[in-house]
């Protein structure tokens, strides 16, 4: 069973001073190599999400075995580098649901309340 975690990623200013070079640089040796990688992980499902139009940060779920293969696909990704990340662990909604439904019960019986669902 594989785990989710929200990716938030953000381009960090002081990466990219804004000349035309370093702009095509960032585009052919580390863009397009790891869109193609990340490209790659989305045909195999192991992740979803894109970049926010006209901005450069993005927000992306992946679907990993745990944080070790996360950090491990991060890290290999060329444009990872130069972007802050923040991850989170996602609890499914049926798993939300099941655990709502055991604090409810809890909470009844504490209560000592019997009332049909």
């Amino acid at each position: 069973m594989s785990n989710r975690y929200l990716v938030i990623i953000k381009l960090r200013e002081e990466s990219y001073s804004g000349s035309s070079e370093e702009a095509a640089f960032m585009i052919v040796d580390q863009m397009i190599p790891s869109l193609d990688m990340m490209k790659r992980m989305e045909n195999d499902g192991k992740v979803t999400g894109g970049f926010f139009v006209g901005q450069t940060s993005g927000m992306f779920i992946f679907s990993v075995e745990d944080e070790m293969e996360l950090d491990k696909i991060l890290a290999s990704i060329p444009i990872m580098n130069v972007y802050d990340i923040e991850i989170a662990p996602l609890q499914s909604i049926n798993s939300t649901l099941e655990h709502n439904r055991r604090i409810v019960e809890d909470v009844r019986k504490a209560a000592g309340i019997n009332v049909p669902r």
